[in-house]
């Protein structure tokens, strides 16, 4: 996702320039503010871009797991069949704009017209997903920016042992997430299991082997790593309230999921 984003030779599609402008706007918010106000504005930000994803994702796919409910849709709105010569410009405008969406960064292997409606509506709810979390991520980090502070009275062996101990369990984060991605891949990292069945036989090695659903348990040990370098209370709490958000999607969407 990141280096679809952010690579310049990656081709680039509406959704991705949506979220570029959505990220660069927080970055010059962030430079225009004052800075007692950078902070409650990100945290306001960040808030609803971890409800957006908690419970806004969570909600659809609750509904697609139980109640087949955006597949559902697509198949009722007809959004991804080709309109006639009679229907409306905004529908033909849609559909256009829809298939060149998705068909943007897909191989030669894949025709929007022919490919099933589950897989579709996958796609689609993909660009949602991205917006969403880079949105985390980027207001996050904005947050961190804006909270982090140097103690006062702080010995020279305790300021290194705290950005020792912070970078250490970013790297340990980011090695958590990139091993995990190896093992589940786009389909389970954008719950695909959620749309449709992929005959795949996944080898759960590396940090699977290691912890239970280790990309919401020690996959945020990052956010404790940023607190400690930004040396922020108030971040702190931010991240083990998000933390707390994250095992509730896993035992209401994710664990009960059909």
């Amino acid at each position: 996702m990141v280096t679809a984003l952010l690579d310049p030779r990656k081709p680039k599609s509406i959704a991705d320039i949506l979220t570029l402008t959505i990220l660069s706007f927080y970055v010059i918010l962030y430079a225009i503010l004052p800075s007692d106000v950078r902070k409650w504005t990100f945290l306001g930000i960040y808030a609803t871009s971890r409800l957006s994803y908690n419970g806004g994702l969570g909600y659809l796919l609750y509904q697609q797991s139980f109640h087949r409910r955006l597949t559902k849709w697509a198949a009722k709105t007809r959004i991804f069949n080709r309109p006639g010569p009679n229907t409306s410009i905004l529908r033909r405008t849609t559909y256009g704009l829809i298939k060149r969406e998705l068909s943007a960064k897909m191989g030669s292997d894949y025709t929007f017209e022919t490919a099933p409606l589950e897989y579709n509506t996958w796609l689609l709810f993909r660009r949602v997903v991205d917006l969403i979390l880079m949105s985390d991520f980027t207001s996050y980090m904005l947050l961190a920016v804006a909270c982090a502070s140097i103690p006062e009275n702080q010995t020279v062996a305790l300021h290194v042992g705290r950005w020792a101990a912070g970078v250490f369990l970013f790297l340990f984060n980011l090695w958590v997430k990139l091993d995990a991605h190896r093992v589940v891949k786009d389909y389970a990292w954008y719950w695909g299991d959620f749309f449709f069945m992929e005959d795949l036989e996944l080898c759960f090695d590396g940090i699977f082997e290691l912890v239970p659903h280790p990309m919401y348990s020690v996959g945020y040990a990052g956010y404790y790593g940023i607190s400690l370098m930004a040396a922020s209370y108030t971040l702190l709490f931010v991240s083990l309230a998000a933390h707390a958000c994250q095992f509730a999607f896993l035992f209401i969407v994710e664990n009960p999921r059909k």
